[in-house]
């Protein structure tokens, strides 16, 4: 009986600490904003976008995914690029600050491509279908601070 509470005890103890350390949950790293934002389909469904609306949506949409695709593209070649981070000493990873920076400056203007494309489709909405839409997640494209003090 003994051992069962210590096991017991024990996974409910370890468990949570185990998930911390999976990317995305907890103390882990988190995982990178996806390569897409909604299907089309899943946007049409959330907002209810007419027949008249769907091909003027489309073109925005499909916009804004090829930047989300280019910017998840640039990641992964950023990263190759970078090599193993852990092993790097405090002196190349202040030489390696000016390639992060243009990496960053890149990254902003993919997302407000990302944006505008986001805005222009709001805009083909009714007031009832930009509420809708407004609560659906934001398409992300880069990672962002929060501003400081906050």
């Amino acid at each position: 009986m003994r051992r069962m509470l210590a096991v017991a005890l024990s996974s409910v103890l370890l468990v949570p600490a185990a998930l911390a350390q999976q990317p995305g949950m907890g103390g882990g790293r988190m995982a990178p904003p996806p390569d897409h934002w909604l299907t089309l389909d899943s946007l049409a469904q959330a907002v209810g976008l007419t027949a008249d609306q769907r091909p003027k949506v489309a073109a925005h949409y499909d916009e804004l995914n090829a930047v989300m695709k280019k910017a998840a593209d640039r990641r992964v070649l950023f990263r190759q690029s970078m090599g193993p981070m852990g092993q790097m000493t405090p002196e190349q990873r202040q030489a390696m600050q000016p390639k992060v920076d243009s990496m960053r400056t890149a990254m902003e203007g993919l997302q407000q491509q990302a944006d505008t494309h986001y805005g222009a489709i709001r805009a083909l909405l009714t007031a009832a279908q930009q509420a809708k839409f407004d609560a659906l997640p934001k398409p992300q494209v880069a990672m962002r601070r929060p501003p400081p003090g906050s």
